[in-house]
């Protein structure tokens, strides 16, 4: 049994440390998803909120079928989806506070969030399914199996999904003389 597992025995006996300790465990990694889906910290804090929110009403119906994380991920997917949905929300800009920076001097930090920002604006600009496949892979390191799971699609539409994004962004690039 998993340590996820364990914990969510304990939240369905009533253990509320669980819950909290199970929030800790993922609230960064949703945090940052739902950031990169909306582009804003703000939005991202209430989605985040959303999600573990709707993961308390759901935990007592959950199942050990799968990765939890993978079952997280779809209420995190879902509901980022149903707000943009609701709100047809277009982001142009990044904020890049989240932006991972690799350890290296001053300048080349700063060139490289650079390049991790104007990336990401470029990720911002594909449609949703594409932005969506790419997040969940490159950012957050899923497998595309995991993915097909937490999308409810096929894994040959994960894959196409993500080689359309990427064709995309090869496109965007290459109108910029720039290489990806």
């Amino acid at each position: 049994m998993t340590e996820d597992h364990k914990l969510i025995k304990c939240i369905k006996a009533g253990d509320k440390k669980a819950f909290d300790c199970l929030v800790r465990k993922y609230y960064k990694n949703i945090f940052a998803y739902c950031y990169r889906r909306t582009g804003d910290k703000e939005i991202a804090a209430d989605l985040t909120q959303d999600v573990f929110t709707k993961l308390i009403a759901a935990i007592y119906n959950y199942s050990r079928t799968g990765k939890f994380v993978n079952y997280l991920f779809t209420i995190a997917v879902n509901t980022c989806t149903d707000y943009l949905r609701k709100k047809k929300l277009y982001v142009t800009e990044i904020d890049g506070e989240l932006v991972e920076a690799v350890q290296s001097p001053p300048d080349e930090d700063f060139i490289q969030e650079e390049e991790n920002e104007t990336l990401y604006g470029h990720l911002l600009s594909l449609p949703d399914i594409q932005k969506n496949a790419l997040i969940l892979h490159y950012y957050h390191g899923l497998k595309i199996k995991d993915i097909s799971v937490i999308t409810g699609v096929p894994v040959s539409t994960v894959k196409s999904r993500m080689k359309q994004g990427i064709d995309k962004l090869r496109k965007i690039y290459q109108k910029e003389g720039e290489y990806f």
